[in-house]
């Protein structure tokens, strides 16, 4: 018989059963809740599928954002092909209970997602998002929205959101994806340095937003970004990146530092504004797999990044350059940052493809000028002393020029091109091409088609080879027009087989040159006196912008400071002739080819007047063949006709210049009735004639060519000068002497007028005879016609007058005539005659 159960055991086991009950329904787990739930079925299965299910049932306590089988159907729309990961699922468990109404706008939550953030054993965080003034408003924490909350479970707690947050990925993708740091991430990749952003290591990067980086220096940046600039990028990015992890709740208030991989603290300060070494944080906590992300509003630069004339010239695009002066050993021109230099700059697409023209140590140090040059202090025509320094300048710096056209800022005739850049202490102004050394003295002046009669002169005279090895020049040379000037002086310099007319060239060439360097900014505000080559002293005068060598004007700005290798060159618009050298009017005869005139002059006997300096005398000389025209075979072998019409082409005693002069007449020398005339053949001022006055042609000789005497005088202080007005002055003093040489000197004691045709008081007037005797015959034959014609018509007239006394009467007309018959006439004596 079995054991009868009393009541109080009834009612233990009823106790014991009821306590079963409630235990067993206390204990449900997170997979209890989510499983009872058909709205997680996939959830479920995936949980199945990655084992994850014993790894939620084994936590005491954990938070579950559990996402709906609607937001895995939202993850396999948005991520075809990819599949539900462990660490995906594992990225939406956190470690501790979080209730809804702990979760704050920008709070980090660590998940269980192991993070690569290598000896750091830390899980990966996921943001949570929510509007700090409506308590109502939604909670996103990572891209799910928090649809229902605080499900409460045995071992945690779930809350249900909308989607699956895939886990971030590292520093380098993170930057890549976003649009906002993808110029950084552009710039570190391309350089090379990306891989140390990927490794499995924690770092925090302050990167600078695409915004922050255009803030950066254009110039500074192409050096970076250059493959020579790589080692300053590296330095650069390392000083924003610290070895660690700082998320925006770990950066105290107040003042801190934080440590770089450059090496340099960066300086942080957290009061209203959280900032950087200065620069603003824009944007916290962009959470990547190995680390997070702070974006600055500029570019953090260590002070270890030393901005150099070098590293700028890389930036401007002449890094060529850069090579060419780091292999020559001048590297102390753009590396020291201390330096200061004026760089002239070629940019590298002005070398040819194959790495460009070789440039010697010379012309490089000619790019280079000592001292900071502001370009807007720069003058057309400047000269500015290089760091070239030659022994064909005695040691001195080798010029170049500036030349200044319009806008356009030229350096030696090459374009400087953009704007000059200040680095530190020093400026660089880049160029369309490399700069060109002046060249040897002698291939200037061969070169310059201006001067082609300094060259010949240079080479008659063979000084042009001793030229070539002078040192420390100044040629003041004068143009083919200064040649021009002189007229038949010229020629007779150009006599090559007269000793006299050779020695005279080279005299003239000698006198061009003086062995000092001198440049137009040099020479004093009023004269600087120069010895010359040829012995005699040559003053320079200013005159405002005007410059006077002798009596030549230096030529425009663009024809001084010509620079040569071993000098300079002026150019001259007239040929300073020395005051030692005499050319007399013979000698300018003999250049103007008029031999037969000459020996007419000396058959004359008054040769005396070509070589005395006595007075100044003008002489109208024909040609050869303007005297082969006149015909005067007969008369020239009359010597007093030759004579007077030899003296009849010199005017004694005034220099004519027919520009001054024209209509004006000046007596001759054969006498004061013998006069001449002058007339400006076209108005112009180009063309003059002269003719002898009263002589019944009307024909005039036109000058083709003149040449001036030039005499000769000595050093003394005691000899008459002439002046520019042609009158003599006595000089008293030293000054008063270098006032006669540089201004009023080497004046002309007579001239020379080449003239086409012979000057005759009678020209041969058998043409203008026989027009004379011509218009006589016609006037005496029309006015004999014309008596004819009036004899005939008077004696008509008289006819008519004696046949009307005699009653004469016409013959009656035929029948039908009536009305002439009543003009007919009737005799008197036939009145009683009837009427038929």
């Amino acid at each position: 018989m079995p054991p009868r159960t009393t009541a109080p055991m009834l009612l233990l086991q009823l106790i014991l059963f009821c306590l079963f009950l409630s235990f067993a329904a206390a204990s449900k787990t997170i997979i209890d809740l989510i499983s009872s739930d058909p709205g997680f079925s996939r959830l479920v299965k995936e949980l199945q599928r990655n084992r994850l299910v014993p790894f939620l049932n084994s936590r005491r306590a954990c938070t579950f954002f559990a996402p709906t089988d609607a937001a895995f159907a939202a993850w396999e729309r948005d991520h075809p092909g990819r599949k539900v990961t462990k660490d995906l699922l594992m990225y939406l468990v956190l470690p501790d209970k979080i209730h809804s109404d702990e979760l704050k706008d920008q709070m980090l939550l660590e998940t269980y997602l192991k993070g690569d953030f290598g000896d750091e054993d830390k899980g990966q965080r996921i943001a949570v998002a929510k509007s700090r003034w409506n308590p109502l408003a939604k909670i996103v924490v990572g891209e799910g929205e928090l649809l229902e909350k605080d499900w409460k479970a045995d071992n945690g707690v779930v809350h249900v959101v909308s989607r699956l947050t895939p886990p971030p990925e590292d520093i380098v993708e993170v930057l890549k994806k976003n649009p906002k740091l993808r110029k950084i991430h552009d710039i570190v990749v391309e350089a090379g340095l990306g891989g140390l952003l990927k490794k499995n290591q924690a770092f925090t990067l302050f990167a600078p937003t695409e915004n922050a980086v255009g803030k950066l220096d254009d110039i500074q940046l192409r050096y970076l970004q250059h493959e020579k600039g790589t080692k300053d990028l590296e330095i650069a990015f390392h000083h924003h990146i610290h070895s660690g992890l700082v998320y925006k709740e770990d950066i105290r208030q107040g003042s801190s530092s934080l440590s770089t991989l450059e090496g340099q603290d960066l300086l942080v300060s957290n009061t209203e504004k959280l900032l950087v070494d200065n620069a603003e944080v824009e944007q916290l906590n962009i959470l990547a797999s190995n680390g997070v992300i702070h974006t600055v509003s500029r570019p953090l630069l260590p002070s270890a990044l030393i901005w150099t004339a070098g590293k700028y010239l890389i930036g401007l695009n002449a890094s060529i350059f850069v090579d060419r002066l780091r292999d020559a050993g001048l590297d102390h021109y753009i590396d020291d940052p201390k330096a200061s230099y004026t760089i002239f700059a070629p940019l590298d697409q002005s070398f040819s493809t194959n790495g460009g023209e070789a440039l010697d140590v010379d012309t490089l140090k000619y790019h280079v000028v000592a001292g900071l040059l502001v370009h807007n202090r720069f003058v057309d025509g400047q000269l500015i002393s290089t760091e070239l320094h030659t022994e064909q300048l005695n040691g001195g710096a080798q010029r170049s020029k500036v030349t200044i056209k319009k806008d356009t800022l030229l350096i030696n005739n090459v374009q400087v091109i953009g704007d000059p850049v200040v680095v530190g202490k020093s400026i660089i102004y880049t160029l369309s091409q490399s700069l060109k050394q002046p060249l040897p003295v002698h291939k200037t002046i061969r070169n310059d088609l201006s001067l082609v009669g300094f060259n010949h002169a240079l080479t008659t005279t063979g000084l042009g080879r001793r030229l070539a090895d002078a040192h420390g020049l100044t040629i003041f040379a004068p143009t083919d027009s200064a040649w021009e000037k002189l007229g038949v002086v010229t020629d007779y310099l150009a006599l090559e087989e007269n000793k006299e007319a050779a020695a005279a060239l080279e005299a003239v060439v000698r006198y061009s040159i003086v062995n000092q360097l001198f440049y137009t900014a040099e020479f004093d505000s009023r004269r600087t006196v120069l010895k010359t080559s040829e012995g005699s002293d040559l003053v320079v005068e200013k005159n405002g912008n005007s410059i006077y060598a002798g009596e030549g004007r230096l030529e425009q700005s663009a024809q001084v400071d010509v620079l040569v290798e071993s000098g300079s060159i002026q150019m001259v618009s007239a040929v300073a002739l020395p005051p030692t050298l005499s050319i007399s009017l013979l000698n300018v005869l003999q250049g103007a080819g008029t031999g037969v005139f000459i020996e007419a002059i000396r058959a004359s006997n008054i040769t005396g007047i070509l070589t005395s300096w006595d007075q100044d005398y003008t002489i109208f000389a024909p040609t050869d063949e303007a005297i082969e025209k006149a015909n005067l075979e007969g008369a020239w072998n009359d010597k007093d006709f030759m004579s007077q019409l030899v003296r009849l082409h010199v005017v004694p005693g005034r220099i004519i210049k027919p520009e001054e002069d024209a209509y004006e007449e000046e007596s001759s020398m054969l006498n004061s009735d013998a006069r001449l005339s002058f007339r400006d053949v076209d108005g112009d001022g180009r063309t003059f004639g002269v003719r002898v006055k009263g002589a019944r042609s009307k024909k005039e000789a036109r000058i083709i060519d003149m040449g001036r005497a030039h005499a000769a005088w000595s050093d003394s202080g005691d000899t008459p000068r002439k002046t520019r007005s042609g009158l003599y002055s006595q000089s008293d003093n030293e000054d008063s002497s270098m006032d006669q040489l540089g201004y009023n000197a080497a004046q002309p004691s007579g001239i020379v007028y080449v003239i086409d045709r012979v000057l005759l008081p009678g020209d041969d007037e058998g043409f203008g005879r026989a027009w004379y005797l011509m218009i006589i015959v016609l006037v005496s034959m029309l006015a004999t016609v014309l008596l004819c014609a009036l004899t005939v018509v008077a004696v008509h007239e008289l006819v008519k007058e004696l046949r009307k006394v005699e009653g004469y009467r016409p013959v009656p007309a035929a029948d039908g005539a009536a009305p002439a018959a009543r003009n007919q006439v009737v005799d008197s004596d036939d009145e009683d005659t009837p009427n038929n």
